[in-house]
């Protein structure tokens, strides 16, 4: 079914280029909905609300946006699967979701410790490596890759029952987002569950869920610590934003607000990675004023889940030969 949409997607963005040659060189005025998980007190939504503002000055309102917090436009799938029918969503998530759309490997943009710090992720996001995917994701699907250098603040697990070690994790049921996360924790003992962020509240409140994995600002801004006292320091990756938009309706402005808007969305990632790494310590803060109990993984744990992380990779037979080392070579 996936394939009949890519083929679907393909066509769409034949016709688009066929009827959006020629029309370039003047910008015309186009609005846009950008949609993110996170609420909206969450530092990917403070930096996006600066984004947004300096493209609407630096085009003198030719280009303008309303943004959507907490999934309000839908699940991933659904905005992902809007923009490549044309839609003018603009969506921040992370990079693996939009590998069904015509790129595979990108499935190895969200590996459990793929990236060992904020500085690779930015090193990928100008790498040969990363527009030769964001490329291919476009002629298959008509989807614009804009940037990824938005990175997240670590991933920790967080549960309504303690976790002392990575044995505790065994037999828990996570909340996950995607197939990485699945095949990782699959390793550590977990079963897993997909749901939208919000609905985790919910899921933790009622003991349909006994875990999930967020970062510290994410758990925070969604008052999951209302529902769950336990986090265990995972760190098991950064989740850096990948933000999709059509390329047919991006292709409509003009190349100077074109330009504006690659630069603006690159320095809203710089402010936000800069704002996760300022904020993690206070959030940590505010999560134990409220009775959050913090446990390091020992040295132990630590190997069980690169071992864990390193044979999960196992589960994604379609990436391309050699594609982690190529990606661990492009950070350096």
């Amino acid at each position: 079914m996936k394939k009949i949409f890519i083929g679907f997607c393909a066509l769409i963005v034949c016709y688009a280029t066929i009827f959006a040659g020629g029309s370039n060189e003047k910008s015309e005025s186009l609005h846009f909905r950008v949609s993110m998980p996170e609420a909206s007190a969450d530092n990917k939504a403070v930096a996006i609300r600066q984004v947004v503002e300096n493209i609407q000055k630096r085009t003198s309102g030719r280009v303008t946006f309303d943004v959507y917090y907490s999934a309000e436009l839908g699940t991933f799938t659904d905005t992902i699967e809007s923009i490549a029918l044309g839609s003018n969503i603009i969506d921040g998530t992370s990079g693996d979701a939009y590998a069904p759309y015509g790129c595979p490997d990108m499935t190895a943009l969200n590996l459990m410790y793929m990236y060992p710090d904020s500085k690779s992720v930015m090193k990928f996001n100008d790498s040969s490596l990363f527009k030769e995917m964001t490329a291919e994701l476009e002629k298959n699907s008509g989807i614009k890759m804009i940037c990824m250098n938005w990175c997240g603040a670590p991933r920790e697990v967080l549960s309504t029952k303690p976790i002392h070690s990575v044995a505790d994790l065994k037999g828990k049921l996570i909340r996950v987002p995607l197939p990485p996360y699945v095949a990782f924790f699959k390793r550590l003992g977990c079963s897993t569950v997909k749901m939208s962020l919000a609905e985790v509240y919910t899921g933790m409140q009622q003991g349909m869920l006994d875990a999930c994995e967020f970062p510290l600002g994410t758990i925070f801004t969604n008052s999951l610590q209302e529902v769950a006292k336990y986090c265990f320091l995972s760190s098991h990756t950064f989740a850096p934003t990948c933000w999709g938009m059509s390329a047919a309706l991006f292709n409509k402005m003009s190349p100077e607000d074109r330009k504006i808007f690659i630069e603006e969305f690159s320095k809203g990632g710089e402010y936000f990675t800069k704002l996760n790494a300022e904020n993690m310590a206070d959030y940590r803060k505010k999560l134990e004023a409220v009775g959050v109990q913090f446990v390091e993984p020992s040295d132990a744990d630590k190997r069980a889940m690169s071992a864990a992380a390193a044979a999960a990779v196992s589960d994604f037979p379609e990436l391309s030969k050699g594609l982690v080392d190529k990606l661990r070579a492009a950070m350096k």
